[in-house]
């Protein structure tokens, strides 16, 4: 059941990021820089070097400098809003970074409003209703359906309010509607597995390859809450894993959602049933939670079993690995580590891609837009503001901000930083739509109700499947 150890994450390769740009939201261009095991090696430490001092000579080269103003609404007193979702760690270094704002501009009074993933887009439909939104906001890859309360930046980047000179056009387009700049991205993140590497050697384990398969996750999770008594796995995010990953690693081509989010790209629901499946057999076993213990999780990574020790491996985001590991070692469960997503074959593809992970974006009815708009140009190009955010968010998306948090990165951050770039270097990532449209949620309700039915025994997996497929159908037909 062993698997090749993974080869470890190089700083260099993080770097490539610096010359990547993302295009469309959904993809990145090719880099030549490979880094995770499986990949070609440079053939000499010279050609290594020369690569690493060539990124780092680009990225020095693509720096400008931003200056910020002295003074913001004409130094009159002024008030704005700002609400955002994370856990523990994103809220303690957001805040210290919106006191940072205030002691630089004392007139600007930002009144911050935290939350959980799940409260914050609970809130956030009845704020809309209201017309109450948070003067500045966060959003993910559901910004589209936001679009219209938000505001276009496109003109306060113009007059340079938001400076955008150390970012490049790719990673712009990532949250542009036909023009219209609709939030700015707080960086980009990739799909991951962290998992407990002091379990896995427990459990006799190798750490796992970059080509590895469903068929070894479900080993390692079985042989994991053999030996350890708790579960093998964690939360998998299971829409993704069977449709938006799971489609695309089928190799024909396909995707979950058609690019334009008009539809449905696949014609069948059998894509979906192999990892229906695995779950419910993994359930059954208890090497995988229920619902109930799920709900009961919480959905903040500080609550994830693999930061509590009640697991040891989980589907995460990359942005999420510094505040789960920083939980896992005060909880003194072990040391976790960062591998990709499995796939269907080992030579296969991976199915997923780069993506904008959040973004700042401004209410359409704020009565400060310019404030709120120098607020996002502190927030994202900023040295001193990022050297607090350490890229939590994601790897920050401008030039200027990268270089000087390299220096501060823990090795932890540094594999993060690698991981995005080797997952951004994959060919066939750019043939992943990492789009969200609005029907999503309910597709997303609609399949963990059947996943639950399955496990319950009342449907099977093909069944369920068929089931899910038909009210995604009708989810883009329904008005």
């Amino acid at each position: 059941m062993k698997i090749r150890r993974v080869a470890a994450l190089t700083m260099a390769a993080a770097m490539m990021l610096s010359v990547t740009a993302c295009s469309s939201g959904k993809q990145v261009e090719e880099t030549t820089q490979t880094t995770a095991a499986e990949t070609k090696a440079p053939e000499s430490k010279a050609e290594e070097t020369t690569a690493a001092k060539t990124e780092e000579t680009q990225e020095a080269e693509e720096i400008k400098e931003v200056v910020f103003p002295d003074q913001l609404n004409n130094g009159e007193p002024c008030t704005i809003r700002f609400g955002w979702w994370g856990g523990q760690t994103r809220h303690e270094r957001t805040e210290e970074v919106v006191k940072m704002f205030m002691e630089k501009y004392p007139n600007v009074t930002v009144e911050t409003e935290p939350s959980d993933f799940n409260g914050y887009f609970q809130k956030l439909p009845t704020l809309v209703g209201a017309q109450d939104v948070w003067d500045v906001f966060q959003l993910g890859n559901n910004w589209a359906e936001y679009s219209t309360i938000v505001t276009d930046l496109t003109p306060y980047i113009k007059d340079n309010i938001i400076n955008t000179d150390n970012i490049s056009d790719g990673f712009l387009a990532t949250t542009n509607d036909l023009g219209k700049q609709m939030e700015i991205s707080l960086g980009t993140n990739a799909h991951c597995i962290i998992y407990n590497a002091d379990m896995l050697k427990k459990a006799g384990l190798d750490e796992p390859a970059e080509n590895w398969t469903w068929k070894d996750y479900e080993e390692y999770s079985e042989a994991l809450k053999a030996v350890t008594g708790e579960f093998g796995s964690s939360s998998l995010e299971e829409f993704y894993g069977a449709c938006t990953v799971g489609v695309a690693q089928y190799g024909e081509g396909l995707n979950f959602f058609k690019a334009d989010n008009s539809g449905l790209m696949i014609e069948k629901p059998d894509y979906m049933v192999p990892f229906i499946e695995m779950v419910q057999r993994m359930t059954k076993s208890g090497a995988y939670p229920d619902r109930g213990s799920l709900n009961e999780m919480g959905t903040a990574p500080e609550q994830n079993f693999v930061a509590t020790g009640e697991a040891a491996m989980t589907w995460a985001l990359s942005n999420q690995v510094v505040a789960m590991a920083k939980a896992a070692n005060e909880n003194g469960v072990g040391t976790l580590r960062i591998a990709t997503i499995p796939r269907m074959k080992s030579d296969g593809p991976s199915g997923y891609a780069v993506k904008s992970s959040q973004g700042l974006a401004i209410y359409s009815q704020t009565k400060y837009p310019e404030v709120c708009a120098a607020f996002i140009n502190y927030f994202i190009n900023s040295p001193d503001a990022n050297k607090v955010l350490l890229g939590e968010r994601g790897v920050p998306i401008t030039s200027a901000v990268r270089a000087s948090v390299k220096p501060l990165l823990t090795d932890l951050e540094k594999d993060i930083y690698a991981y995005v770039a080797t997952v951004g270097s994959w060919k066939d990532s750019k043939d992943v739509f990492i789009n969200e449209p609005s029907q999503q949620n309910a597709i997303k309700d609609e399949f963990k109700n059947q996943m639950d039915r399955v496990n319950a025994g009342e449907v099977t997996a093909q069944e369920g499947a068929q089931k899910i497929f038909d009210f995604a159908n009708d989810a883009f037909t329904r008005k």
